[in-house]
């Protein structure tokens, strides 16, 4: 459980506490009283935070952080989304390709491109979408230049 989740929890128990302790004064005292009691009690109790906590961790988790921290600096490739420009096959496709390609980074130097061949069609996809929606916002820029582009799933780069 992470720190701030702690404070959170700690801050939602000290808010219960307050809500009983006037629940039950409203039970026993009439409101004028109750609004005293309030004015008079609320600031200590929400002042007195707590500043430092103390987190006691077995001898193994530290193991455990570091083998996860590493695993995940190994990873390149994650499943996402990418937007598929255009595919060609055939005499002088990958020409075709390349020339699309040097065209879309001149109009959208932002978004990466990347030129792949899967036997017989050379694809130029560009893109690193964790979500379609993401996705989507992007060909929503890219589909007046480039009217055939569609979002496909794809691995794509893991950005840290």
């Amino acid at each position: 459980m992470s720190l701030y989740n702690k404070r959170a929890n700690i801050e939602k128990y000290r808010f219960y506490l307050v809500f009983l302790f006037f629940y039950f004064c409203n039970q026993l005292f009439c409101m004028k009283q109750l609004v005293l009691i309030f004015i008079l009690v609320c600031p200590f109790v929400f002042s007195q935070a707590q500043k430092n906590i103390s987190i006691d961790k077995e001898s193994g988790i530290e193991f455990i952080e570091q083998q996860y921290i590493d695993a995940w600096k190994k990873v390149r490739k994650i499943d996402g989304f990418r937007i598929q420009i255009i595919s060609f096959s055939g005499v002088n496709s990958k020409t075709s390709i390349e020339k699309t390609a040097t065209q879309f980074e001149q109009q959208f130097p932002e978004i990466p491109c990347y030129k792949s061949y899967l036997e017989p069609n050379f694809r130029l996809r560009a893109g690193n979408y964790r979500t379609k929606l993401e996705a989507y916002k992007a060909l929503q820029k890219i589909s007046p230049v480039f009217p055939g582009a569609f979002v496909l799933k794809d691995q794509v780069d893991f950005m840290k």
